[in-house]
């Protein structure tokens, strides 16, 4: 598999142009990988998350915990390179991954004035790494000034990579504790 990797990062001028069929080389390398990996993909398309409001930051704080094989095949759409977890340089891992959760992890207040993910870091899940399907935990925090109330949460993180994609949410804050479930039902819902 590296092997492509490395056939895809050598330089090949006739194969990347401004054209109109420069990028099918592109193409070809990205179904060849979504091939790959969904081919070793596991059967259950779901995220879990916690989230508390915490009063005196006025911050939700956010972990967000994900197979890592989906997070790179998103990454890669979504940037149209090679994105690996153990591969690519942490900074572009991470700038990836927040311009991901900017679009499918929304929070509005109750204004509708989208907050804005401030990025706190990732931790792979120990136990998951030695299993087939490992995961990873993203942590980020989003500013609320004016507390949960009336404030909403798109949550399609994967929902474009999967029909079946579900994502799940337990969030609290001091005075009560709701649990959350979205998928394409239903992508936004009332914290």
């Amino acid at each position: 598999m590296e092997w492509l990797g490395n056939l895809w990062l050598r330089r090949r001028p006739r194969l990347i142009s401004t054209e109109r069929d420069g990028y099918f080389a592109f193409r070809v390398f990205a179904a060849l990988v979504l091939a790959i990996t969904s081919a070793h993909a596991h059967s259950l398309h779901q995220s879990t998350a916690e989230a508390e409001y915490n009063p005196a930051t006025k911050k939700l704080e956010v972990s967000l915990t994900v197979f890592i094989n989906d997070l790179e095949t998103a990454l890669i759409r979504q940037s149209e390179r090679e994105m690996r977890i153990d591969k690519t340089p942490a900074a572009e891992f991470d700038a990836q991954i927040q311009t991901y959760l900017a679009k499918t992890f929304v929070v509005t207040d109750a204004a509708g004035k989208v907050a804005k993910i401030e990025w706190a870091g990732r931790e792979l899940d120990a136990e998951s790494v030695k299993s087939d399907d490992p995961a990873v935990t993203l942590f980020f925090e989003v500013p609320l000034p004016g507390g949960l109330v009336d404030a909403k949460l798109r949550h399609a993180v994967f929902c474009e990579l999967f029909k079946d994609q579900t994502n799940l949410i337990l969030c609290q804050n001091e005075k009560r504790k709701i649990e959350l479930r979205f998928s394409q039902d239903g992508l936004i819902k009332q914290l």
